[in-house]
């Protein structure tokens, strides 16, 4: 009788390890999933969601007085630049709060879209030099950086931005698809995306 009891009482306590055990090391593979998925998440880094391609014409011209202003001499160019514009999110500004007990994760703030980068190709035409005003280095550098501003002072006027907006949503859809692969969920019930519109899910 003895003997029934120890096998009884032995099957009882190797049951309550086995079962701590394995409580234990779902919840760190849980806690483990949620770092990797949030690594996943953070590694996308910047996405681009929008390119956009932009046209400036520059036409300068300096004229540099010399002989007490009785003489002038004159430089003059035309500046063709084509802009390729880059517009998404920087996933890092996003913040995600992990729960490994539902294996959910839930996004409580989405960045705004942004201009992520420029890259510009600037050609030179009808280049012509005065006798005692050349263009120097520091000229075409001049010219380079105002070309770029005038880019950049176009694109909230174009609607890039707010065909970003728009890719807001489907974003989040990407997000959403790689967390089903690891068998989470994505929450993002009522949040506030850049499109200014409340959004549920489920």
């Amino acid at each position: 009788m003895d003997f029934i009891y120890g096998l009884l009482l032995g099957a009882l306590v190797v049951g309550a390890v086995l079962y701590f055990s394995r409580s234990f090391f779902t919840k760190n593979k849980t806690q483990e999933q949620s770092i990797i998925l949030l690594e996943k998440i953070r590694n996308v880094s910047k996405l681009i969601t929008v390119e956009s391609d932009f046209s400036e014409i520059l036409h300068y011209s300096d004229a540099k007085n010399i002989l007490l202003n009785l003489l002038s001499s004159h430089k003059k160019a035309i500046v063709l630049a084509n802009s390729k514009v880059m517009v998404g999110f920087d996933m890092k500004q996003m913040r995600i709060q992990p729960d490994p007990n539902r294996k959910l994760l839930t996004i409580t703030h989405f960045p705004e879209p942004q201009v992520l980068s420029i890259e510009t190709d600037v050609e030179y035409y009808d280049v012509s030099n005065g006798l005692f005003n050349k263009f120097a280095a520091k000229d075409l550098t001049q010219l380079n950086k105002k070309v770029r501003e005038n880019i950049e002072n176009k694109i909230p006027h174009s609607g890039v931005l707010e065909t970003a907006h728009q890719k807001a949503l489907e974003t989040v859809g990407m997000i959403e698809q790689i967390v089903d692969t690891f068998g989470w969920k994505l929450s993002y019930s009522e949040l506030e995306l850049p499109t200014s519109k409340k959004i549920t899910n489920g």
